[in-house]
């Protein structure tokens, strides 16, 4: 087992002066901000549909990730813990042609990307995309180099927990994860 801590700055409340506008049946608990060395950190909090989601978001020059989303903020800052310790450690969906910080206010309305995207190294990728079937389900995928591993399709918290597992099962070589 890992002895992890968080590098971070703490936590500081970040929530926008004006009030904001939420899609409906949401309702946002708190916006965190932190920071360590080039990289600045975002946990969102909301109620959806009486469950709390936190999602954890990393932005560094021109880019933003999705860190994941989880239960509680303890889980995600596990995983802020993670990526502190080294980024390669967090399979982290990058949200392309979105400029930081991820979570904003534009026009009275709260924006920020939900759990999907894609994170590759080298010839290893992990895509995480709406089902079209279902829009409230995630479609989740492995590729590595020509081949390609459908994981499972998922609300976003389990898809969350899938596309760690399977990482985290690769990174350290265990076939029967």
């Amino acid at each position: 087992m890992r002895n992890l801590s968080i590098s971070a700055t703490p936590w500081q409340a970040c929530l926008p002066d004006q009030p904001v506008e939420l899609p409906a049946g949401e309702q946002l608990l708190a916006l965190e901000c932190c920071e360590y060395e080039h990289w600045q950190y975002q946990r969102l909090a909301l109620a959806r549909a009486g469950e709390a989601f936190y999602y954890l978001y990393a932005a560094s020059g021109a880019q933003v990730w999705v860190l994941g989303v989880f239960d509680t903020a303890g889980q995600a800052d596990m995983f802020l813990a993670l990526h502190n310790d080294n980024p390669l450690n967090v399979p982290a969906l990058e949200q392309r042609g979105l400029q930081p910080p991820a979570v904003s206010v534009e026009e009275g309305v709260l924006r920020y990307p939900r759990y999907a995207g894609m994170y590759r190294v080298g010839f290893k990728s992990y895509r995480v995309e709406p089902d079209m079937a279902d829009a409230d389900l995630l479609m989740l995928q492995y590729v590595e180099r020509y081949n390609s591993q459908l994981l499972g399709v998922l609300p976003e918290k389990e898809a969350c927990l899938a596309i760690y597992s399977h990482f985290d099962g690769r990174l350290r070589g265990c076939k029967m994860c």
